[in-house]
């Protein structure tokens, strides 16, 4: 699985490079990385070996600071499966809310109904 540096190094890869090989400096890394406020030291060329090693991304060349790459539809299917997670996650939260709400209102209404049969009765 990927850490957090390797899912945002790799959605920087996809958002840049969509489908085509396109070539990133180290330089455009470490600003998109400052836009999201990390500001630790993160090695790149591990994070690229990695990711290419499970087929995340293609990489064609690289220099001393300039790789040509792109992202695989592997790595497109990691975020889309991300978001049907949360998705289903927060299904199941409103179904939880409205069980107990509805649980609530029965629970008022069958008290209702105890006391009003208890004084009929009496």
């Amino acid at each position: 699985m990927l850490n957090e540096n390797e899912k945002l190094i790799l959605m920087f890869i996809i958002n840049e490079c969509d489908d085509d090989y396109k070539v990133l400096e180290t330089t455009d890394f470490e600003d998109f990385l400052l836009q999201k406020n990390i500001k630790r030291k993160i090695n790149l060329k591990n994070i690229l070996k990695h990711l290419q090693a499970n087929n995340f991304i293609n990489i064609r060349y690289f220099d001393d600071d300039k790789y040509c790459l792109c992202a695989t539809p592997l790595s497109k299917q990691i975020f889309e499966q991300e978001i049907i997670e949360k998705n289903k996650l927060k299904k199941i939260k409103l179904e939880t809310i409205l069980l107990f709400i509805l649980f609530f209102i029965f629970a008022i209404f069958g008290s209702f109904l105890g006391t009003l049969l208890y004084y009929l009765i009496m």
